[in-house]
């Protein structure tokens, strides 16, 4: 799975389908994607911040149907089991920006 985060972000999974991060910590993420992801599988990330690619791993944690009326919209719950600092930096940056106020 690759992240490519600007502004309400938005990234990939390395399939291609699009996915909106709804949730976003140094311990994981809460995606919302076309399709659920098998639980317990390990997931290569990488997110793009500021042109700069950081990885981790993350593990599916949890998947649910996001809403009844929208068959093809999952929540899907990833832990981050292998990170890098880059990768927790940008997690960090992301997390200070969309707390500034608009």
């Amino acid at each position: 799975m690759r992240f490519e985060v600007f502004g309400a972000f938005w990234g990939t999974f390395d399939a291609g389908d699009a996915v909106r991060v709804c949730n976003l910590t140094r311990f994981g993420a809460l995606l919302e994607a076309q399709h659920p992801l098998a639980i317990e599988s390990v997931q290569s990330l990488c997110l793009v911040f500021d042109g700069q690619p950081a990885l981790a791993e993350a593990r599916v944690r949890h998947h649910v149907q996001a809403d009844a009326s929208r068959p093809d919209s999952y929540l899907v719950g990833v832990e981050f089991i292998s990170t890098s600092t880059a990768f927790l930096e940008a997690v960090d940056r992301l997390v200070a920006y969309r707390a500034l106020p608009t």
